[in-house]
């Protein structure tokens, strides 16, 4: 058999087994993980990791919510949102920039909210800078208001559209000045 004729064949069939190994790696069932295993590059490059879906996906969304405080803390004005999140379009389906926003606020409520068993110095660090970032957000966006020097933030789940559920209120930060 000549050279030609054996690439011929080989070639597919090397091919067709990398897609069906590419293929079966992304089933939600880890044990298909295996096939990954003959990637000898240790890089995921050659057999990737494109796991198209979420294992658990969100079911609620995550809101921030500040209210602004006098300075004795006596007195305070109604829970108002940061933000809204914007109603959903077919072309979301496709291309939704604005979506950024949500997911960093989600990924940043995950940061605060998921407490490891171990807080190791790595995790800290971690809390302290979302607690940053989340001030910094919350203060970007604040109406202030005389006689209101301070604002305090809340995490709240709700499942959205389902008013049947009652929100869960995640947790109440600090004081921060409205003006740094």
């Amino acid at each position: 058999m000549k050279a030609a004729a054996v690439l011929e064949r080989a070639v597919p069939a090397v091919l067709a087994g990398w897609f069906v190994a590419s293929v079966l790696s992304q089933h939600p069932d880890r044990s298909y993980d295996k096939l990954r295993s003959m990637d000898k590059t240790g890089t995921g490059i050659l057999i990737p990791n494109w796991r198209f879906f979420a294992p658990n996906p969100a079911v609620e969304d995550q809101h921030f919510l500040y209210r602004l405080a006098s300075e004795d803390r006596s007195e305070h004005t109604e829970w108002r949102e940061v933000y809204s999140i914007t109603p959903r379009k077919m072309a979301h389906a496709f291309w939704f920039p604005g979506r950024r926003m949500e997911k960093a606020v989600f990924d940043v409520a995950s940061t605060l909210v998921h407490n490891p068993g171990a807080m190791t110095p790595l995790h800290q660090e971690a809390k302290k800078a979302a607690y940053r970032l989340v001030g910094d957000f919350v203060r970007r966006r604040i109406q202030p208001e005389p006689g209101y020097p301070l604002f305090q933030v809340m995490l709240v789940r709700y499942s959205g559209y389902d008013h049947s559920e009652d929100p869960k209120y995640d947790m109440v930060f600090d004081y921060e000045r409205v003006t740094p």
